[in-house]
């Protein structure tokens, strides 16, 4: 017999998983965000779950030590989740996560994809997968050099997650020729809980192929590895976001001629 939705009646999907941890798990999801407490009412309101369903992932989740009831009859997260979050901390590598995605852009795009962090008025390149192609942007690990008006430095002195998440649409910043006349370059910010920017995901190549490339679609592809390595480090986006907005940095003017 299939399992029943709690709310509609109707057959839940099954996809390889455990109904009963997943329903558990859901409980564990609607304390995320939450300053209080949550009542019995509340966690059903949340999960979409009957509440005598709740009940009893609740007496589970209290018998592990994920849930503590108070003497008012309402719940908070035990420190058994406290102890889970110190042992991925300890765990915890940014290379095994990062490493992964940028193979993945460098394959797609065919340039050179780097992670790069903001070190005070500069910028360090902590990842990086050279381009596949013969003509590509070379970099020297480990990379340190100021801030500047490229496109990774925008992102990382200006990505504002809550703004990106608000509008459901992420920004990505496009230079040519600023710092090397020979490279271009597009950035999205990479973030981490809560809404922290944890550095910037950055394809670059030469110039005369970028510029002639269809930025558009590089921008949604650097875009949605973003949204998987965000998801990854614990800050998913919220679902039905918008194609990236694509900002073109404009050159710094040249100033006027000295007055004859």
């Amino acid at each position: 017999m299939k399992p029943r939705n709690e709310s509609s009646g109707r057959p839940e999907p099954r996809s390889g998983g455990i109904v009963a941890v997943e329903r558990s798990l859901s409980i564990l999801d609607a304390f995320l965000g939450a300053t209080t407490t949550r009542g019995l009412s509340e966690l059903a309101r949340a999960t979409g779950l009957a509440k005598p369903t709740v009940l009893r992932n609740l007496v589970s989740l209290e018998r592990r030590g994920y849930i503590v009831r108070l003497a008012d009859g309402r719940y908070q997260l035990g420190a058994r989740l406290l102890q889970l979050g110190e042992a991925y901390r300890a765990q915890f590598r940014l290379e095994d996560h990062v490493m992964p995605v940028l193979r993945d852009l460098a394959a797609l795009t065919g340039e050179t994809v780097t992670f790069q962090v903001r070190e005070g008025e500069n910028r360090l390149t902590l990842f990086r997968v050279e381009s596949p192609q013969i003509v590509r942007i070379a970099h020297v690990m480990p990379n340190l050099k100021p801030l500047d008006r490229t496109s990774i430095s925008h992102t990382l002195l200006h990505g504002d997650a809550a703004a990106d998440a608000a509008r459901r649409r992420q920004t990505v910043f496009f230079s040519a020729g600023l710092a090397d006349p020979q490279t271009a370059s597009l950035s999205t910010a990479i973030w981490g809980p809560p809404a922290q920017l944890c550095g910037a995901m950055n394809i670059s190549g030469p110039i005369m192929r970028l510029s002639t490339a269809n930025l558009d679609a590089l921008s949604a592809q650097l875009a949605a590895a973003a949204r998987g390595l965000c998801a990854t480090l614990g800050a998913p986006f919220p679902d039905g976001m918008q194609p990236p907005e694509l900002i073109r940095i404009s050159p710094p003017e040249a100033p006027p001629p000295p007055a004859p």
